[in-house]
């Protein structure tokens, strides 16, 4: 007893616990059922209909059923799930000739691989099909392609064996020369874009919250800004010009959206940041917030061969140069001079495009841009430097607070010397002329 003295409760309840002492007992730890093949893992109704889709009897036992579905002709194919094979020293060296021995040089062969286990045991071989294979085999014979595993086998086998009930066909026809099924093309939405929408998908694609980012690997930070170049870039190419806004004579909401794409990458989660400056003030020296500005580090291929390309075709596309400079001239500016300028390789390679072979040099992106949107000082039309420059502004939306707190609905202007402002707060008490100075597209 003397020694108990010594220990702590700590100590003192887990020698209880060996000895049995404590009245709590351990948790037994369920067993996984153990599948032989694919087949047991389905319900006695959905067994039966893949025995009467297979051509087979559906009477008897589900065991019984199993296993005329891995013997039968047509579903013999189906009765395992794909798994990548896991390495077995004992079955390699079995199987391998004259390993660790010199019986490659008498041309014998080691026997022992024909008593050993199977490499791969229970519903799973790596020699199956994963789900996507069999998604490509509706496909290419004209069947729809959702639904789960299940149904993806029953409509092959009733494809194939043409008894069990008509599968569910894609919208389509067969090709009666190739026999390849072509698929009904949809007619193309011409409706504009939601700029709103967009913006709010944007924002949440480069700026998920502290939730989603905490399960992130290492490879998804560092690759994260490329997705989201590769995401922004998509956005542009289906909204506006397959949908052909400068053709129709929509600049306006053109640029309207590539605005909000350039200021997101280049100002970021601005509210964020305020939000954590005005928790943090008045605490002296503290450290800036990370992941709110968006970095293109690893986004070179990408703005070399798309994203910069497309500012160029969208500037091109462009009825007027003047039109360019009173949408879209500052946001432009703003990301040469905030994002492009960081590394100076990036002002002197020439950007591509792949689309056009023929001229696919174009120079690079400020050069262009001095082209289409001369700084002051630069063009020989532009206004004296006495007269005070209008800033074209772009409206914006409120987006939803890292917090949690609800999306506001207020509209705002976004300029890049007074940041986010509310409609109408630039003006003054019996002032009017700033409503002339606003430009609100």
């Amino acid at each position: 007893m003397s020694m108990l003295h010594n220990l702590s409760y700590s100590q003192i309840y887990y020698l209880k616990q060996k000895a049995g002492l404590t009245g709590q007992k351990k948790a037994k730890k369920t067993k996984k059922h153990k599948y032989n093949n694919w087949f047991e893992k389905l319900t006695l109704t959905e067994l039966k209909s893949l025995c009467r889709a297979s051509k087979l009897a559906v009477s008897g036992t589900k065991d019984e059923l199993c296993i005329r579905l891995c013997n039968g002709e047509l579903s013999g194919d189906y009765a395992y799930e794909y798994a990548p094979e896991r390495f077995s020293r004992a079955r390699f060296e079995a199987e391998m000739p004259g390993y660790g021995s010199c019986d490659e040089l008498y041309g014998s062969r080691n026997n022992n691989a024909a008593s050993l286990p199977p490499a791969q045991q229970g519903c799973k071989r790596d020699t199956a099909y994963t789900n996507q294979q069999l998604k490509d085999l509706c496909r290419d014979k004209g069947l729809i392609v959702s639904g789960k595993r299940y149904d993806l086998v029953l409509r092959l086998l009733q494809n194939e064996s043409g008894v069990g009930g008509a599968p569910k066909r894609a919208a389509g026809t067969i090709d009666e020369e190739t026999g390849v099924f072509q698929p009904k093309k949809r007619a193309k939405s011409m409706k504009p874009p939601n700029v709103e929408k967009l913006q709010e998908r944007i924002f949440k694609k480069c700026f998920p919250s502290q939730e989603i980012t905490q399960k992130w690997s290492n490879n998804k930070y560092k690759y994260h800004p490329s997705e989201c170049m590769t995401y922004m870039s998509n956005i542009i190419d289906k909204e506006i010009f397959e949908k052909e806004l400068f053709e129709r004579g929509e600049e306006k909401c053109a640029w309207e959206l590539i605005n909000v794409i350039l200021n997101i990458i280049t100002v970021g989660n601005e509210a964020r940041r305020k939000e954590w400056a005005a928790e943090h003030s008045g605490r002296g020296i503290f450290m800036m917030i990370g992941g709110t500005e968006f970095e293109l580090n690893r986004c070179s291929d990408n703005l070399k061969y798309t994203f910069l390309p497309q500012l160029a075709k969208a500037m091109k596309a462009t009825s007027k140069k003047s039109v360019v400079a009173e949408l879209s001239g500052k946001f432009l500016w703003a990301f040469q001079a905030r994002k492009l300028a960081e590394i100076p390789q990036w002002d002197e390679y020439d950007i591509n495009d792949r689309s056009d072979w023929q001229n696919r040099k174009w120079g690079s992106f400020k050069d262009i841009l001095n082209e289409f949107v001369p700084r002051k000082g630069e063009s020989s039309t532009e206004e004296s430097d006495e007269e005070e420059e209008v800033e074209p502004q772009t409206r914006f939306f409120s987006m939803t607070k890292i917090s949690g707190e609800p999306a506001k609905t207020e509209e705002l202007t976004y300029s890049h010397t007074d940041g986010f402002k509310p409609v109408g707060s630039n003006q003054q008490e019996g002032d009017t002329s700033a409503n002339d100075k606003e430009v609100t597209p």
